[in-house]
């Protein structure tokens, strides 16, 4: 008998403390890492690492729900909060938000201070019982209010099941504090697992009909290949039909850019040569996965003459920037799998267009002009030559150019593109913790999370912030498409003294900087030029 499954034959039944029930249901949803803050009392702590769980702290319930983000991004799994008292989770209110625009699962487990006799103004409360929820009620896809510990098992179990289900986002559960300390008979479970909206079979058909009979097809990978665990299909796809793939700026990493048949990431202005060409010339686009968001796509300046077959899992996405001729509502994953079936009975070998030599022929170096001092594009080709694991980045003005960076593998490149909040790449680089792992920031982007920097604890990634002293910020108001725009105020920060970074002026200081081991975080300061050009914008 498994484990798992004595534990469950123990405790289904039984008599239990509230505490024990929340650890009981996180542990059987499959939890293994619970993100919370100093402040969670010992007892439920003890009751967490009693069912085998590990524990991370963050100094502020934003950061701790930036680390749960930077988490469920990288594994594909539910981050998981834990804030007691509840009402400090407001100070995430952003973090929530871009979480959920951005299709990141998060399990959001908060308190009332009571379900008895709220509103006699108990410190940590709000006007009423129903504040806290009212104000995350936009950004969460699920809420639930627990207020007796037989309630405990299933409302953990059905927001998890919400989070994870289709489009993945957070979801809320709101614990009354009183019943940790009570005992009671907790209802199990109902194993029920995530759902993922199916396919219509004559949608697919139709898509293969499009695709079979098309002369320059295109793939566009979206995040959403990423969130259906589909990166290996998209590959077979993509070989089947020898079509090339452009990824959004979330999808990267859905293909390897060492791949034959990666043409970039990013379309419009935003794009490569090879995606801009190709998207210009190819009869039929298949769309996978995405909402064609604003940055991805320049402004939305993407433009296409074939057909387009767009599949997302949400509906609300499909044709709402761009009217396909072929709309294919369904989990990616499995929308997929029948196309690829269909497909297979029409092509018995893999189709030979010649799109790799095309594609090779359309991978020009970015010409760079001649320039004095750091430009981020410098920055990024010596940290190409050095070597990295996983990147979290934070898209800002000095920092837009970390999207050409090539990404091997899924789970392996985390951002977003909301531009919502900071701090992907601070609470990514120690949440991972790992050497080999880069976190790519700006100034401001330190500056806000020097406190968990200042408290991280075996953490061995690089937090690299390209410093050009707050001169240049990213203009969203003259155009849909992005700029650099910039300003006479300048922030000058020594994060030597603060932090203990490494301040570098050139490459060569980088290069040797790259190379050297650390014993903790390593912070490198890198002083930019003011004039720097972007390559992407």
């Amino acid at each position: 008998m498994s484990q798992g499954l004595k534990r469950k034959e123990e405790t289904v039944g039984k008599e239990m403390r509230g505490d024990e029930a929340l650890a009981y249901v996180l542990k059987e949803i499959g939890t293994k890492k619970v993100f919370t803050t100093p402040a969670l009392p010992d007892y439920i702590l003890d009751r967490l690492k009693e069912y085998d769980m590990q524990v991370s702290f963050s100094p502020t319930p934003k950061g701790t729900v930036l680390m749960a983000y930077t988490f469920a991004s990288r594994t594909n799994e539910a981050g998981v909060v834990l804030q007691i008292p509840g009402t400090p989770l407001l100070d995430a209110v952003n973090v929530i938000a871009q979480a959920f625009v951005d299709s990141v699962p998060l399990l959001l487990v908060s308190t009332v201070r009571s379900y008895r006799d709220n509103g006699r103004g108990r410190i940590g409360e709000l006007r009423t019982i129903d504040d806290v929820m009212g104000i995350l009620s936009p950004i969460t896809k699920s809420r639930e209010r627990v207020t007796s510990i037989e309630e405990i098992t299933v409302g953990v179990e059905k927001t998890y099941k919400e989070v994870m289900s289709n489009r993945p986002r957070p979801g809320y559960v709101e614990v009354a504090e009183d019943l940790f300390k009570l005992k009671a008979y907790p209802l199990a479970g109902s194993e029920q697992r995530p759902e993922k909206k199916t396919p219509d079979k004559n949608t697919v058909l139709k898509a293969a009909e499009l695709l079979g009979n098309s002369k320059k097809p295109l793939i566009v990978a979206g995040y959403g290949v990423l969130t259906s665990g589909a990166a290996q299909l998209l590959q077979e796809l993509a070989e089947l039909l020898d079509a090339p793939v452009v990824t959004t700026i979330k999808g990267k990493g859905s293909i390897p850019a060492s791949h034959p048949l990666f043409a970039g990431e990013g379309l419009g202005l935003m794009g490569t040569r090879a995606s801009s060409q190709l998207s210009t010339e190819a009869d039929v686009i298949l769309a996978l996965g995405t909402s064609f968001p604003q940055l991805s796509t320049g402004g939305w300046s993407f433009q296409y003459k074939g057909l387009l077959i767009h599949n997302n899992v949400d509906g609300e996405d499909v044709g709402k920037s761009y009217l396909p001729q072929l709309p294919a509502v369904a989990d990616t994953g499995l929308f997929l799998k029948e196309l690829l079936n269909a497909l297979r009975q029409k092509f018995k070998e893999k189709v030979n267009r010649g799109s790799a030599d095309l594609l090779r022929k359309l991978r020009d170096e970015e010409n760079i002009p001649q320039h004095e001092g750091l430009w981020p594009v410098d920055v990024f080709n010596v940290l190409r030559e050095s070597g990295y694991s996983k990147i979290f980045l934070d898209i800002t003005a000095p920092t837009i150019d970390a999207i050409r960076l090539p990404i091997e593998k899924p789970y392996t490149w985390v951002t977003s593109e909301t531009l919502l909040e900071r701090g992907v790449a601070v609470a990514g680089a120690l949440e991972d913790g790992s050497e080999g792992t880069v976190g790519i920031t700006d100034l401001t982007g330190v500056l806000r999370y020097m406190d968990m920097i200042l408290a991280s604890n075996g953490a061995m990634s690089t937090i690299l912030v390209l410093d050009d002293e707050n001169t240049s910020y990213l203009e969203l108001t003259k155009s849909d498409l992005p700029s650099i725009g910039r300003t006479q105020v300048e922030t000058k920060v020594d994060l030597k003294t603060k932090l203990g970074a490494i301040e570098v002026r050139d490459e060569k200081e980088l290069r040797e900087t790259f190379g050297n081991t650390s014993k903790g975080v390593k912070v490198v300061q890198v002083k930019l030029s003011h004039d720097y050009k972007s390559i992407v914008l």
